[in-house]
């Protein structure tokens, strides 16, 4: 199973993904992984972030086939 890791930002409307923002554009489209733990690893380098975790967050999300 194959699982994508999904950027969120923060704006005055909430978390909203880095697609609805078009973000995907600049470089911050979702990212897919083999493994649920892979990516883990890498949502856990957004998420522990003190600078940044009030601003950007990221979840893994399972790849529909």
């Amino acid at each position: 199973m194959k699982w994508a890791l999904v950027v969120y930002f923060m704006t005055t409307a909430g978390w909203q993904s880095a697609e609805s923002l078009g973000k995907d554009k600049i470089g911050w489209s979702s990212a897919v992984y083999e493994s649920y733990q892979l990516c883990a690893s890498r949502a856990r380098m957004f998420n522990e972030d003190i600078d940044y975790r009030d601003k950007i967050k990221a979840v893994c999300k399972k790849v529909k086939s």
